[in-house]
């Protein structure tokens, strides 16, 4: 089992004991290349290099003039990006995540593209949390999969509809009109 969360601060739970830098995770993993083409997929242009520091392999950005620490040079929501990435290496070896605020410093689109890697996991049972609605489509999950906490209650939506809920519904659009609110 593992929880994790990035808000003010970045921790986990579980799983693991002691802690681990994110880019020694990463390179350890051999994943740096994924990573890079992941934030690739985002916007974010870094061309990693792996570089020794004291006996330690770090994750340094090339640039025409020189090397920068990526840990210098990231901004918060590519931070939080790697720790969702780095744990997302491991993921298949936990069976149950719990990911508090899975997409707090990202656009709408960077959380939908992370949702789908989550979906690909096998054998892995995730729970997240948000308060991004642009996540409550069909496409995604089942009504019954979507959960509403409010007034110290946990509902699904498919539950608090007033009506038999279709895949043809606009979820999100039913949601921001009130219809899964008692």
């Amino acid at each position: 089992m593992l929880l994790f969360y990035a808000l003010q601060e970045s921790g986990y739970q579980g799983f693991r004991i002691g802690t681990d830098n994110i880019s020694q995770g990463i390179i350890r993993e051999g994943e740096e290349k994924e990573f890079e083409s992941l934030l690739r997929s985002q916007g974010v242009d870094y061309h990693f290099v792996v570089v020794n520091v004291n006996g330690l392999d770090e994750l340094y950005c090339k640039f025409e003039h020189g090397l920068v620490p990526f840990a210098l040079i990231a901004s918060t929501g590519t931070k939080s990006l790697s720790l969702f990435y780095y744990w997302y290496i491991t993921l298949t070896r936990a069976s149950f995540v719990f990911i508090d605020g899975y997409d707090a410093f990202y656009h709408f689109a960077l959380s939908q593209c992370l949702l789908s890697m989550i979906k690909r996991l096998d054998n892995t049972q995730v729970l997240l949390s948000t308060h991004n609605t642009d996540l409550i489509l069909n496409d995604f999950l089942r009504p019954d999969a979507y959960f509403i906490i409010d007034n110290g209650r946990i509902q699904s939506i498919d539950k608090l509809a007033k009506k038999e809920l279709r895949y043809a519904h606009d979820l999100q659009k039913m949601y921001k009109a009130g219809m899964f609110h008692e």
